[in-house]
């Protein structure tokens, strides 16, 4: 059973929900560069000592509004391939890389924290860069748990340098399976999950803030159509 919070800590829970609430607001209409802890607490009716009881500077509150867009755009990229056939993971992977567009277009605001703030400039503590990780690799444990099925049914190309990465590479990879707590995950298919989504976002972010014409990505179709032609190239398609 979950733990029962008491009058206190559940005013300060809303509390700060409000405060994440007003910084999204800040941030749509001002962009997060503008993002201030005194503008806030004036929309709320607070000093801003008293905000401070609650986030001890601006960075910690980016640090945990970045945290909260991971977790919301994870979310839906597991729930995305629910239903769907167990054995057509061609089918499982478009629906993953649907629903990470579709997330960002919809928050598009958040998606710009999320990919347009460098994290080298926000101070977080060890905890919340545990957490930071956490969130940030939720989504990735999506991918690599469809390419891991269809993986385990001989339907998937995973490119011979991924299995044998070169030492510093394999470092990383490393620290991925530690972050996702599953020893178990080939490094071919975690460095073609990071990959993935990397095309993925470099696709989104030219789409939504980038500096190309908009007619080049027109309604996501050009989106679409590397998705499915990454479905061939890794052998996915259903047979």
């Amino acid at each position: 059973m979950g733990q029962t919070l008491n009058r206190r800590q559940r005013r300060r829970q809303e509390t700060i929900a409000e405060i994440k609430r007003t910084a999204r607001q800040q941030i749509a209409q001002n962009g997060a560069a503008n993002l201030s802890l005194g503008a806030i607490a004036r929309a709320m009716g607070m000093t801003t000592p008293a905000l401070y009881r609650y986030f001890k500077n601006r960075n910690a509150l980016i640090a945990a509004l970045i945290v909260d867009a991971y977790d919301s755009m994870g979310k839906v990229m597991e729930s995305a391939a629910q239903g769907l056939p167990a054995e057509d993971y061609g089918a499982q992977f478009l629906a993953l890389m649907h629903a990470y567009r579709k997330w960002a277009v919809d928050y598009v605001e958040d998606y710009a924290l999320m990919y347009g703030t460098s994290t080298a400039d926000v101070d977080m503590s060890g905890e919340q860069l545990e957490t930071f990780q956490r969130a940030v690799m939720r989504s990735m444990g999506a991918m690599t748990c469809v390419l891991s099925a269809a993986h385990q049914a001989g339907q998937l190309i995973i490119p011979a340098q991924y299995d044998d990465p070169p030492p510093p590479v394999k470092r990383a990879l490393l620290w991925m399976q530690s972050v996702l707590h599953d020893e178990t995950i080939p490094l071919g298919i975690l460095a073609l999950a990071l990959t993935t989504w990397l095309r993925a976002d470099g696709l989104v972010w030219q789409e939504l803030h980038g500096h190309l014409p908009k007619i080049l990505f027109g309604d996501g179709d050009f989106y679409d159509m590397e998705s499915r032609v990454l479905v061939e190239r890794l052998g996915l398609r259903k047979r």
